[in-house]
């Protein structure tokens, strides 16, 4: 894999594990809230953990099609790495042109990281192909862009909620428990901790989010030897 696409995998992956960027776990390393369910709920943070898990195995085609997934869904880092890969050429020839379209779509709602490696591209696009990549990245907008993929991710948040609590919504306290299966032993988990309103509600998913993906700049961090590990989030590819 080509030395600066793994310099991005790690500044992508930066959100989840910097504890200056949030306080709490994420969802994707908290191994309850997976064991739980929740990630069935949220399939942008899932294909694109899928994504992720696939480019640890070696696996670049199940990778993208995982990413184009979650892309759906409106989730900017899934088309950050889709343009990254296709720059580089990961496994198959560059294509500069539907990387700069892929990550135009990503820097959308101008979090920095994205912003800086679209204009990056665009500097370094050849003049002939720069039409190309306005075309392109206005077709990828029509159907991965925040004003259809949002909807996408909000139906299923509220979809999501509703036929996992029912009547229960809006009611949530400590002393509800959720009981799920681990590996053929029950265990339980607070329902306040699975049903946070910042996890389901569309609005306050997406400010969740802005707060994480505002803060990450290329240039505000020093990479070194990745120390983290992936948390399969089922047994699914």
């Amino acid at each position: 894999m080509p030395t600066m696409f793994r310099y991005l995998l790690i500044m992508l992956l930066l959100p989840l594990c910097l504890p200056a960027v949030a306080a709490e776990t994420p969802p994707q390393e908290d191994g309850p809230l997976l064991n739980a369910g929740f990630l069935d709920g949220h399939p942008d943070m899932m294909y694109r953990q899928w994504g992720v898990n696939a480019l640890h195995r070696g696996e670049v085609d199940s990778a993208m099609e995982n990413f184009r997934l979650s892309a759906r869904y409106a989730d900017k880092p899934a088309q950050g790495y889709l343009a990254e890969m296709y720059w580089f050429g990961v496994e198959r020839p560059a294509d500069r042109v539907m990387a700069f379209a892929w990550m135009d779509v990503a820097a959308e709602r101008g979090y920095p990281l994205f912003v800086e490696l679209r204009d990056q591209y665009w500097a370094a696009l050849p003049l002939e192909q720069q039409d190309a990549a306005r075309a392109q990245a206005r077709q990828l907008a029509a159907e991965y862009g925040d004003a259809v993929a949002k909807p996408r991710i909000a139906a299923v948040l509220t979809r999501g909620l509703r036929a996992m609590t029912g009547s229960r919504t809006g009611s949530m306290s400590n002393n509800v428990d959720i009981v799920y299966n681990d590996g053929g032993m029950e265990r339980t988990i607070k329902a306040d901790r699975m049903y946070d309103k910042k996890y389901w509600d569309p609005d306050l998913y997406q400010k969740w989010q802005d707060a994480t993906w505002m803060k990450i700049r290329r240039g505000t961090v020093e990479v070194g030897k990745p120390a983290m590990s992936i948390p399969a989030a089922t047994d699914k590819p």
